[in-house]
């Protein structure tokens, strides 16, 4: 098994399954985040196939060590109404605010994660990955952009990302359904957070001890 693991620890996570005014977080991380962070580190831009081919080629395993606690804020955001949002089609939030003068103003709900500690490992499960193992070691260790744990309020620094067994992705609690391990688990849940094209998501499953 190829595979590559490191620890995730940090003051406040937030591992977002979507909505608008309300945005909860998984207690344990999404692939479609851990994505996002390696394409980060790799200097990958977010509409780049490349993102979607890390997604096909790896598959994400991970160890709560201690899954924190949940808490929540509480602010004001302003935005375009949706006919507006797609007459102008702004493309970045400046434009946004500087070209719409009928804006909307809602209180936003998001959750956030704090003092949990995780285990990953992300497990190669592609012959022949467009992107090599070891760089995406080299790239952790020193990331082309900033790294973060779901938000980016969620800052992180460098992980110190290694090669590891097998026997140690065995320690996993939760793990993709993709990667093969003689380990018995309780359920398969269905995670919608595999990303399968440009910023959209599509189910995987995930098996949990």
């Amino acid at each position: 098994m190829n595979a590559l693991g490191f620890d995730l620890i940090t003051p406040m996570v937030s591992w977002g399954t979507g909505g608008n005014s309300i945005v909860p977080t998984m207690t344990v991380p999404t692939w479609s985040a851990i994505v996002g962070l390696m394409g980060a580190a790799l200097g990958i831009a977010r509409d780049d196939a490349a993102l979607t081919g890390l997604a096909n080629d790896y598959a994400l395993a991970v160890r709560v060590d201690q899954r924190g606690v949940t808490n929540a804020d509480y602010h004001t955001v302003q935005s375009p109404s949706a006919n507006q949002a797609r007459a102008i089609r702004p493309r970045s939030r400046a434009q946004e605010l500087d070209y719409i003068d009928d804006l909307n103003t809602t209180i936003t709900r998001r959750e956030y994660v704090h003092d949990a500690k995780y285990r990953l490992f992300v497990v190669q499960v592609a012959p022949s990955p467009a992107i090599a193992l070891t760089a995406l070691i080299d790239a952790l260790r020193a990331p082309v952009y900033p790294l973060y744990a779901g938000r980016r309020s969620c800052i992180i620094g460098r992980l110190d990302a290694k090669l590891v067994t097998r026997e140690e992705v065995q320690t996993a609690s939760h793990w993709d359904q993709r990667i093969a391990l003689d380990k018995p688990f309780a359920m398969v849940t269905e995670r919608r957070d595999l990303l399968v094209g440009s910023r959209a998501f599509g189910i995987r499953h995930e098996c949990v001890a």
